[in-house]
């Protein structure tokens, strides 16, 4: 009978509870459904956007049935902003009105992560009402002043993110204080400031997940004052935040004690010493990122003793470790994909082992490395989707000759010492998107199969000794947004069908949406073109300067360099049709004709250099159009007329004319004649309007002739008819030689 009762009160208990949970979990309430119609009209229709206004389970960004986060369901939620399934966040900046959430008395979740909200955090202290909430984002908006404590009277808070905002102050003591189930706590990239104590999180026993990075004037302290942790980290984020400023830079001692940890990152915090193999061989990490410290000595200080490393991504980029990498590091970290070791002092040749893991991304740049790319990096069954190894001092061709990387997307070859031809094998990599092999001793022609390239958008092949005529095949080239050409030995024309290449005529949808890049942990290199934000650079001569695109979206880097080659023949007017181009420069090369009226529909150019060529004729008075132009420069040719002197080009020097001997106007010391034409369109066309004949040379000199043949008849004839008038006259020419003798007889 015991039994039979306790089955019942079971089976009473399993009913209750469901009949709660479908309570919980049907449709809004009258009152509810206003709220949400109201949170939609102040964000101006982002919010809740494709929503009828009824069942409000319905609309994108609302949950009847969220999930709680210690699991099952457990209340409502609403996730608007960069996480919900319909991102589209306000024009304007949004101060939303808390109080309507607060009358969702079963929200668990609240996410408005990237919904350009403004104003304080404290409105949001009327968020305590809602007993069941257990997670909160706020990140990546634009809140601002401190971080206010009465957050922590949120009872069963578990995640708090309110990263990417302008916060400043420091973290309150009282916010974390009864906090004790929080399980992910974030602040990073705010302006916080001040010494804050770790220990303040020693008693939350749940913490797993801790980001305190980007605050660049917080003074993170770790070692002081003694403390133990209760809770296991599987994420730690102390990047930028001067760690352990007043105790040596050193690496947090309780990390020793995180046995679960698999995230690490203490990236710009000034630390030094040697790499510490106590990280490098943490059975659990598998993210270490020690990025800009101070880190010196060999790479491996420490003996390994047989152990391997359980790391997948790895960087210790922009620190002084140098010396030779080990031979056998792909024995000892046989897990890597992701290794960023740029930027250090590292020599020798690169390890034949390195060919033996599953990279996806590999970056060596700025070493001494020297010798040749190994085989086995690059061979059949590589994953390698970025290689970057420019800037050290590696030798022989290009690439291996059986080189094979079917899912490489960028190429960095720059600044070594690598001979031969453009390595044929680069069109075994369909997925290629930037190569750069800049400033190497390449020879030989630009190859007709790179030209039919189906995924290029950046061709940098400048400072080589390339040779050969441009092929009209490079019309072709549809997705490509940077061509650098430049300090070669190229010869010909310029091919007139370049207004075929898509993208400098017009930016197409389908390319700016495309995932061009990757990203792979904290090793953001190649990402979506709408956040491009790689820790590469790309380099475009740019206002006679050479500029590194670092967090630039690659669809603003458009431009042609083909400079310091020996081009010739004219400049084709199709180039002006080249609307979305940002830098043009033909400078040094022996181009003629002239500048094409066309150019005034290079609407979107900063920089155009034509400079040192062999052109002539006038400045396109047309060209004033350009707006964006900050850099000009026609120097060094034949050109000749008034200079256009109005918008952007009132700005420009003398520099930017040099050695055009016919030049006239501003900002030239030579003044322009009357008889001089001007390049106001309008004032050619009266011009034009008002030339006849009676302008010509050869009427001019007829004139004169007839005129002067006219006054000597009618003078001469005078003195024929007039015999008083003749004698008068030969009268005063006698006295006028008479006295002129006696004025040289007292000379003499």
């Amino acid at each position: 009978m015991t039994s039979f009762n306790n089955n019942v009160m079971l089976l009473w208990y399993i009913a209750i509870t469901f009949l709660l949970h479908c309570a919980w979990g049907q449709g809004c309430s009258k009152e509810q459904t206003r709220a949400l119609l109201e949170i939609r009209n102040s964000t101006n229709g982002s919010a809740f956007a494709e929503w009828d206004g009824r069942d409000c389970c319905e609309a994108v960004g609302f949950s009847c049935n969220s999930f709680g986060i210690t699991g099952g369901y457990s209340g409502k939620g609403i996730r608007l902003g960069k996480d919900s399934g319909s991102y589209k966040p306000p024009s304007s900046t949004w101060y939303p009105n808390v109080t309507l959430f607060t009358l969702f008395d079963e929200l668990v979740e609240l996410t408005l992560n990237g919904m350009n909200i403004g104003g304080e955090l404290k409105p949001f202290c009327e968020l305590k009402r809602l007993k069941h909430l257990s997670s909160l984002d706020l990140g990546n908006n634009k809140m601002e002043g401190t971080i206010h404590p009465c957050l922590g009277q949120i009872e069963n808070l578990e995640q708090l993110d309110l990263s990417g905002n302008r916060f400043h102050g420091n973290v309150p003591p009282l916010l974390l204080s009864n906090q004790s189930k929080m399980t992910l706590f974030d602040v990073s990239g705010n302006q916080l400031e001040g010494l804050l104590s770790i220990s303040i999180f020693a008693n939350i026993s749940n913490l797993e997940y801790l980001d305190l990075s980007n605050n660049y004037r917080l003074e993170v302290e770790t070692e002081s004052p003694s403390w133990v942790p209760t809770f296991h980290l599987t994420k730690l984020n102390l990047a930028n935040c001067n760690l352990n400023k007043n105790n040596g830079h050193v690496i947090p001692s309780f990390i020793s004690t995180q046995l679960y940890l698999n995230w690490l990152d203490l990236s710009h915090n000034s630390i030094e010493g040697s790499i510490p193999c106590q990280l490098l061989f943490n059975s659990s990490i598998q993210g270490l990122f020690l990025r800009s410290n101070k880190l010196a000595g060999s790479f491996l200080d420490c003996k390994a003793n047989n152990q391997t490393s359980s790391i997948v991504s790895f960087d210790i980029s922009d620190n002084h470790v140098k010396g030779p990498l080990p031979q056998n590091i792909g024995h000892l970290f046989p897990e890597l994909q992701h290794c960023n070791m740029s930027s250090n002092a590292l020599e020798g040749n690169i390890p034949w082992s390195l060919g033996n893991l599953s990279l996806e991304i590999l970056d060596l740049s700025n070493n001494m490395l020297s010798g040749t790319i190994p085989q086995s990096l690059t061979t059949s069954g590589s994953t390698l989707v970025y290689l970057n190894l420019a800037n050290n001092k590696l030798q022989g061709e290009m690439l291996p000759r059986d080189s094979d990387m079917p899912k490489l997307e960028c190429l960095q070859l720059s600044s070594n010492h690598f001979q031969g031809i453009i390595s044929p094998t680069i069109s075994n990599s369909p997925s290629l998107v930037i190569l750069d092999v800049r400033y190497n001793y390449l020879s030989g022609n630009i190859p007709k199969w790179l030209y039919n390239h189906p995924s290029l958008v950046a061709v940098l092949l400048r400072g080589n000794q390339l040779e050969g005529h441009l092929l009209r095949r490079m019309c072709q080239m549809g997705r490509l947004q940077v061509l650098d050409i430049s300090y070669n030995l190229i010869s010909g024309g310029i091919p007139s069908c370049l207004d075929n290449v898509t993208f400098w005529k017009k930016i197409s949808p389908s390319l700016t949406d495309s995932n061009y890049f990757i990203q792979k942990g904290r090793l953001s290199y190649l990402i979506n073109l709408s956040d491009l934000q790689f820790e590469i650079g790309t380099s475009l001569l740019i206002k006679n300067m050479e500029y590194t695109f670092n967090g630039i979206p690659l669809s603003l880097m458009t431009g042609i360099d083909m400079s310091s080659n020996q081009l010739s023949g004219s400049i084709p007017s199709e180039i002006g049709e080249l609307s979305q181009l940002r830098s043009l420069n033909l400078s040094n090369n022996f181009l003629t004709g002239s500048i094409p009226i066309s150019f005034q529909n290079l609407k979107n150019v900063e920089s155009l250099d034509l400079s040192h060529n062999k052109l002539s004729g006038k400045i396109p008075f047309e060209l004033v159009q350009l707006t964006s132009l900050s850099t000009f420069s026609v120097a060094y040719n034949n050109l000749s007329g008034r200079i256009p002197f109005e918008r952007q080009f009132s700005t420009f020097t003398m520099k930017s004319y040099d050695g055009n001997l016919d030049l006239c106007g501003d900002p030239l010391p030579r003044n322009c004649s009357p008889t001089t034409n001007q390049l106001n369109p309008k004032h050619d066309k009266d011009q034009k309007e008002g030339t006849r004949v009676i302008d010509s040379p050869l009427f001019f000199y007829a004139f004169v002739a007839i005129s002067y043949a006219f006054g000597f008849w009618v003078f001469f004839g005078i003195l024929i008819i007039k015999k008083n008038w003749r004698l008068n006259y030969f009268r005063a020419v006698d006295r006028w030689i008479e006295s002129f003798l006696k004025m040289l007889s007292k000379y003499w």
